[in-house]
């Protein structure tokens, strides 16, 4: 336990140091502070977002999507990759072009104020569930990882990457990515991964069916196209992933960054599919929540068993910190901006430096009213940006022009909120997947908008 401590802290002190150093550069202006001054070379921008789009959702969650399904339940990362491949395909060097700030800026220069509002709106809520999910996610590995009671664990969880990204922003954020990702390498394909695979008969009693796969008997068709829309879509369309975008220093660097993160994404899910498996096959039943702690604990000896433990708190670290600086720019940029021809250059770093503890808290006050399994709290927030932003921007980027703003900030609307109401009560949409059900929602919307738009629109003569 103590080199547990003496692991974590010395990661804590060196995050910290990194967002007091980076805390005058970032302060020069809000492009600095958001977006670090558009200067993420190839390596910087593949680390930002790879980092980023790890986190909890490529770890404990995935152990526990596949300790409930099988290898199947690799979908739940599988469907971020393809929308990583897809960005880097399709959109990113679009996205790049754009040489916005926010997401929601992006949705305003098609569709206007009212628009970027609500698409600002959605975001934040977004963003603060998605901060929930990862220290809830966080609080299961520091309380394998340090017996820490799980209260305490959560909210001693968020001090330290709350300092730094208030502090420094995108630089300090992105130059503690490396750290991060450089542990998340070491720990988990380096470390737990080759003593999982160097056990005996690692997957020996696996119980049928637990490598079924595209689907399984708990994983349906249904619920895959679920997954990959749930999934895949935030990652072709995400805030925070687009923060990284347009941090980089141009469109065909963006556009490595993330057929890189893609890469990237696909070997840690692989690593975490393995050893959740082989801890289904070798431990006693147990939450599947904690399958991946309990792996650690059971196939890593000490001490290396902490330094894993220490890199999946990074882990977290390094989507926790985008998230809340996701929140605090769109706050400042698109929800309450200011006069933007006569403020200065820095005029709302002060703000989002004082909205990112702030965002931090109503996180946290998040996680402990819900309770939730982490695996729902994933859905939740991915549910209402999926089914409420996605089209609708896919509609402004692939065929600008053809949807009236009221039909996108409608279907922004109906889709997310049906989807959110959907997650609380299923009853709502009749049982069916919530974020299907908003999307379809979304979709029929955009449909009718634009045929509208059409025929309102004077014939060519």
């Amino acid at each position: 336990m103590a080199i547990t401590w003496i692991l974590l802290a010395a990661y804590l002190a060196a995050v910290a140091a990194i967002g007091w150093l980076s805390r005058r550069r970032a302060g020069r202006s809000e492009a600095s502070y958001f977006v670090a001054d558009r200067s993420f070379s190839p390596l910087w921008g593949f680390l930002g977002l790879a980092s980023l789009t790890t986190g909890g959702s490529t770890t404990v969650a995935l152990a526990a999507s596949v300790a409930q399904h099988g290898l199947a339940g690799i979908w739940l990362d599988l469907a971020g990759a393809v929308g990583l491949l897809l960005l880097g395909l399709l959109l990113a060097r679009r996205v790049r072009r754009e040489g916005a700030v926010t997401l929601p800026e992006i949705v305003g220069r098609y569709y206007g104020g009212g628009a970027r509002r609500v698409a600002g709106g959605l975001v934040l809520v977004s963003e603060i569930v998605w901060f929930a999910l990862l220290i809830e996610a966080t609080q299961v590995v520091l309380s394998a990882a340090t017996g820490l009671p799980p209260t305490a664990a959560i909210v001693g969880s968020t001090a330290v990457f709350v300092l730094y990204t208030a502090l420094g922003g995108q630089f300090a954020v992105v130059r503690t990515d490396a750290v991060q990702y450089g542990l998340m390498v070491l720990t988990i394909p380096g470390i737990a991964l080759a003593f999982t695979l160097a056990r005996p008969h690692a997957f020996a009693g696996l119980p049928a069916g637990a490598l079924d796969f595209p689907t399984s008997a708990t994983l349906s068709a249904t619920d895959v196209l679920g997954l990959l829309v749930l999934i895949g879509l935030p990652h072709l369309v995400g805030s925070d992933v687009y923060a990284k975008l347009l941090s980089c220093r141009d469109g065909k660097t963006a556009r490595r960054a993330a057929l890189a993160a893609a890469l990237s994404k696909v070997v840690f899910g692989g690593a975490v599919a393995a050893i959740a498996l082989a801890a289904r096959a070798a431990l006693p039943a147990g939450p599947a929540i904690t399958t991946l702690p309990r792996a650690v604990l059971a196939f890593v000896p000490h001490p290396l068993d902490a330094l894993v433990l220490v890199g999946l708190v990074a882990t977290m670290h390094s989507s926790a910190d985008a998230v809340l600086l996701s929140a605090a720019a769109v706050t400042v940029r698109d929800l309450a901006p200011r006069s933007r021809p006569a403020a200065p250059p820095a005029a709302g770093v002060s703000a989002a430096r004082l909205l990112t503890p702030l965002y931090a808290g109503l996180g946290l006050l998040l996680a402990l009213a819900l309770d939730r399994d982490v695996l729902e709290t994933l859905k939740l927030g991915y549910s209402i940006f999926a089914a409420g932003l996605i089209l609708p921007v896919l509609a402004a980027l692939l065929a600008p022009g053809r949807v009236p703003a009221a039909g996108a900030m409608g279907a922004m609307i109906a889709g997310g909120g049906l989807a959110a109401i959907g997650r609380f009560w299923p009853a709502a949409v009749g049982g069916a997947d919530p974020v299907l059900a908003g999307t379809g929602v979304n979709l029929a919307i955009l449909a009718v908008a634009a045929i509208a738009g059409a025929a309102r629109r004077p014939l060519p003569s």
